[in-house]
């Protein structure tokens, strides 16, 4: 298996996306007047006529039940919700005068994907059957294939009925399996006059890229996207941050910690694995290219996370703009892009180093993430504005991005035409009767008037800025070197103590054998003193025993007379007692030289020993220097230093710290941010005419109205992010939005809710990208695949592909998870089967008990931490239970019981009736027993009803989960209950209560249910 066959793989999963029919559109019959036919009312100003003709109306799940019959495939379970809605065969786009252009028509491609199948074709040949079916799209409305202006679309005749009854026999031929009459819809749009045709919606919006991707050689790919595809991640290199607390303590390192901060609340720090997670996205991606996955169940603050990596990004590119002074962002000379309407757009080319590292793209495929992102990043109440009151970038063009006061242009949502063409209308040119100015504007005010030029004056507010701006990194610098020095001298400090108590018992082992040796000195220093007297007595005797020898002594030594024997007797004696005591003698200075040598080796080592509690002592003495200073210095509550008291702690200890953490050093990080981005903002106004002309091509070229090569792309869009630091975009978007297929065009890729979307749908965006953040939890909503698993598996088949890298198995996030080194291992649900996931975000704020104990101990293995003890005292309805309803029910549709609609209605009420006027969520397993409540409960405000889907990165005070389900049916329930996922995200949603409408009997007997019962009540 190569990393091409896995691409492979995927596009051809594609082919059979479904595209969703258009319910606006409105059927036409054969013979109806065209409205094109003359032009109906003329448009309004500044807009045009667009009609839309859709063929064919399919229900989607007919299409389904086709590909299952070919694949002699079971049809779907009752249980299973089935696929709903309608698709089409194929659709066409005409302008104002009723005429194609030459990119306006598509076939779906899953037409050509059933055909394969039928005549058992390889499904790579689907590409060359879409691209044939352009030509002979071409061919068939008379279109030049050959245009000779890129700016002048080449268009086809006027369609009549006699092209559409054509185009009906051309489909029909094509899709000989659809039995049924294929018809006409049309739809009819008023839109603005730039706007450009797109009928892209029809296919899979991942295709073009997997089918680019699948045919490029692996070393043509983005660093981030090969590594995303390693096909055998490197087990023994991975660092499990749950089972090993160094590895854990390592990543909150102060050397590792960000310069930039989110200018919120100063007193709310990043708890201990949100700040890992930074540290760690930044010391593996600052200086490399490739991708760090992140492991965030619900409310463990993913989107603080990622408003403090975009914060260090914007930080990070001042640093580079402060290094080049703001003369000196653009490279000389210029280039032409030349028009047809004979206007000449001029552009500027940024330096190098301001080019593919910096643009920040959040994706999403989940809406409302990417809609929030691009709320919360310039909305002045997600910043703390008392605190900081200076925090402006370019206010006064950002005062209609959102419906809310904003504090700055952070952010464009740009992932559709719509979202692009609003977001250019309302930041660049707005229309001049509302009295707004716009970017546009504001850029040429500088420098429009040669007499009051006001460029030098934003080129001495740079240097001001510059000079504060290095001024609060030095700061910071010196605040890290402490820091740091503090933290990585825990080891020693610990050593040392360690060492202080065995040294100093040491000592007094020491000092107790010294006292003991002298003593032992002082009495065989008596002892050698006595030896010597009696020596010297016994030498003055054997002296005068010699004086005293007989006369004659040779003599009478010769014949040994008596009185020699007598004399030399005596000699003998008192030299043998002499020997007797010199031995002594010798004997003890033998002891004393013992004890010399002994007390001089003690003597040393105590000599040492105080010379290193004199070391250990001044040690202590430094280190508690260090800490009292990140103390009373930088105000760093003793609790968030890595000291003694935090190794000790146990994990769930730890995760409720935040490391080097003060309100102090919360607003010099801050602070950085905000001197960043003013250091933006005079850069920019410093160089507003290179800057307008860029942005004005960025935006026609955005628009449409002008084509540029890749080279230009890339500048323009690098204009664009050095203004505007971050653009949303859903995955489905993303490849319209960047059209270049360049690899690593892209600084850094946030990819928010992971945990949703399917592996192929972020492919093409990661191989853009340099960096990538992929930030979700496999936990909690799983990606939505609605063709039959057994295509899916032929599919694999074909390609000899793993089920690895099915998307029925894995998602973004768990392909992400696989390959970062930085994680944990959990248990899946009560199963003894174990998921590796990226760097774990484990402290929980959003959910009282038992909400959270029920979802930490189901799906997080009790890895996860409660950040807040006390629950809320509000009284509600009761405490969060189980309403259990086990009379016989009254089934309405499939899976409703009528007595626990009308028990919801009842709970409902009573809320209501006690004063509660907070958001009510009602979710449930089925699509049946969620459309049926929203049926129900219609008009009644503030009341939410779906499935898991509606309500992800959703939360409410109170959340009713309706489980219904026919007793008879325990399929339905062992569908509802095979993962912790469905259960997880309903738990979740709820703040305060979690009430439980079902029969408790017949769910608490399934996986995951059954804990719920035992810890509900």
């Amino acid at each position: 298996m190569k990393k091409q066959d896995i691409l492979q793989f995927w596009r051809n999963v594609e082919i059979f996306n479904l595209p969703d029919f258009n319910k606006d559109a409105a059927l036409i019959n054969n013979g109806d007047a065209l409205p094109w036919q003359p032009e109906i009312k003329p448009a309004k100003k500044n807009y045009k006529w667009r009609y839309t003709l859709v063929f064919g109306r399919i229900e989607k799940k007919l299409i389904l039940d086709h590909l299952n019959t070919l694949l002699k495939a079971e049809t779907s379970n009752d249980w299973e919700e089935p696929i709903q809605g309608f698709s089409c065969l194929s659709a066409l786009i005409l302008d104002a005068e009723g005429r194609p252009q030459h990119d306006s028509y598509v076939t779906a491609s899953y037409t050509f994907g059933i055909k394969a199948l039928e005549s058992k074709k390889n499904l790579s040949s689907v590409s060359a059957d879409l691209e044939q079916a352009r030509t002979d799209f071409l061919e068939r409305y008379n279109i030049p294939e050959i245009i000779l202006d890129d700016d002048v679309p080449a268009k086809g005749d006027v369609v009549y009925w006699n092209h559409l009854n054509r185009e009906i026999s051309y489909i029909k031929q094509l899709s000989q399996w659809w039995k049924e009459e294929i018809r006409v819809y049309l739809l009819i749009e008023e839109v603005p006059k730039d706007s450009e045709p797109n009928s892209s919606f029809l296919n899979s919006f991942y295709l073009e890229d997997l089918n680019y991707l699948s045919n490029l050689e692996e070393k043509n790919f983005g660093t981030s996207l090969r590594q995303y595809l390693t096909l055998e991640p490197v087990i023994a290199k991975r660092r499990d941050l749950i089972q090993n607390k160094q590895y854990f303590f390592d990543t909150f390192n102060p050397n590792q910690i960000t310069a930039g901060r989110w200018p919120s609340n100063v007193k709310n720090g990043l708890y201990a694995a949100q700040a890992g997670a930074v540290n760690t996205i930044f010391s593996n991606l600052r200086n490399a290219d490739g991708l760090q996955g992140v492991n965030g169940p619900p409310g463990t603050g993913k989107t603080t996370l990622l408003l403090d990596v975009i914060a260090e990004i914007i930080v990070e590119r001042a640093k580079i703009i402060s290094e080049l002074g703001c003369e000196n962002l653009f490279q000389k000379g210029f280039k032409k892009i030349e028009k047809e309407s004979g206007y000449t757009l001029y552009t500027y080319n940024l330096v190098p180093s301001l080019q593919r590292n910096f643009g920040i793209v959040v994706a999403s495929n989940n809406n409302a993430a990417v809609e929030n992102i691009s709320k919360e990043l310039p909305f002045k109440g997600k910043i703390d504005v008392a605190v900081f009151p200076e925090a402006d970038y370019f206010s006064e063009c950002a005062t209609t991005l959102i419906d809310k006061e904003c504090w700055g242009i952070l952010a464009a949502a740009l992932g559709n035409s719509k979202n692009r063409n609003t977001f250019r209308k309302a930041f660049w040119q707005p229309e001049k009767d509302k009295g707004i100015i716009g970017f546009h504007d504001f850029l040429y005010e500088v420098y429009k008037d040669s007499e009051n030029d006001k460029t030098h004056i934003h080129y001495a507010s740079f240097e001001h800025q510059n000079k504060n701006f290095k001024s609060l990194i030095k700061e910071f610098e010196e605040f890290k070197k402490t820091a740091s020095s503090f933290h990585e001298q825990l080891p020693i400090f610990i050593e040392n103590e360690r060492k202080n108590v065995l040294i100093k018992a040491e000592a007094k082992q020491i000092e107790k054998k010294l006292s003991l040796l002298s003593k032992e000195k002082d009495i065989v220093d008596d002892k050698e003193n006595k030896i010597k007297n009696d020596a010297d007595r016994v030498v003055s005797l054997l002296h005068l025993h010699t004086q005293r020898k007989p006369s004659f002594f040779f003599f009478q030594k010769l014949f040994k007379t008596s009185s020699f024997m007598e004399w030399s007797m005596e000699a003998e004696k008192i030299s043998i007692n002499l020997k007797s005591i010199n031995a002594d003698l010798e004997e003890i200075r033998t002891q004393i030289d013992k004890n010399q040598k002994e007390t001089q080796v003690l003597q040393s080592k105590q000599s040492e020993s105080k010379s290193t509690l004199s070391q250990i002592a001044n040690f202590f003495v430094a280190y508690q220097r260090l800490q009292d200073e990140l103390t009373k210095k930088y105000a760093i509550e003793p609790e968030n230093l890595f000291n003694t008291t935090f190794y000790q702690k146990d994990l769930t200890g730890v995760h409720l710290l935040t490391p080097y953490h003060s309100p102090k050093i919360a607003k010099l990080r801050s602070d950085i941010l905000i001197t960043a981005l003013h250091l933006h903002r005079d850069a920019i106004l410093a160089n507003a005419k290179n800057i307008k002309n860029n942005l004005n091509a960025y935006f026609e070229m955005t628009a449409g109205w002008v084509k540029v090569d890749a080279t230009i792309a890339q500048n323009l869009w690098d204009t664009f992010f050095l203004c505007v630091p971050v653009v949303s975009t859903t995955l489905a978007s993303a490849s319209r939005l960047f059209p270049s297929t360049d690899q690593q065009q892209i600084g850094w890729l946030l990819i928010d809710e992971a945990g949703q979307a399917t592996p192929q749908s972020a492919a093409g965006l990661i191989h853009r990208a340099k960096r990538c953040v992929i930030v979700g939890d496999p936990l909690q909503v799983e990606p939505v695949v609605t063709m039959p698993e057994k295509l899916v598996t032929k599919l694999r088949n074909e390609h000899s592909v793993s089920v690895d890298w099915s998307p029925y198995r894995t998602s973004v996030q768990q392909l992400a998870d696989r390959v970062s080194l930085s994680g944990t291992y959990m248990n899946i649900g009560d199963t003894d089967e174990k998921i590796w996931t990226g760097f774990p975000l484990r402290t929980h704020r959003r959910c009282d008990d038992p909400m959270f104990s029920i979802a930490n101990k189901i799906a997080y293995s009790d890895q996860m931490v409660k950040a807040i003890d006390t629950n809320s005292t509000e009284t509600f309805i009761g405490p969060s239970c189980w309403f259990t309803v086990s009379t016989a029910p009254t089934i309405i549709n499939k899976h409703v019981i009528k007595e626990e609609i009308d028990l919801l209605k009842l709970k409902i009420t009573e809320l209501r009736n006690i004063g509660y006027e907070g958001e009510i969520y009602v979710i449930s397993p089925f699509k049946s027993i969620a459309s049926y409540c929203n049926e129900i409960l219609r008009g009644q405000p503030k009341i939410s009803c779906g499935t898991i889907h509606t309500f992800q990165g959703k939360e409410a005070d109170i959340v009713f989960l309706v489980l219904g389900s026919d007793p008879k049916s325990s399929g339905a329930r062992n569908w509802a209950s095979q993962k912790p996922n469905m259960i997880n995200v309903a738990l979740t949603r709820a703040k305060k209560r979690f009430y439980v409408i079902g029969n408790k009997k017949l769910w608490a007997s399934c996986n995951y249910y059954s804990t719920m019962a035992k810890l509900l009540n």
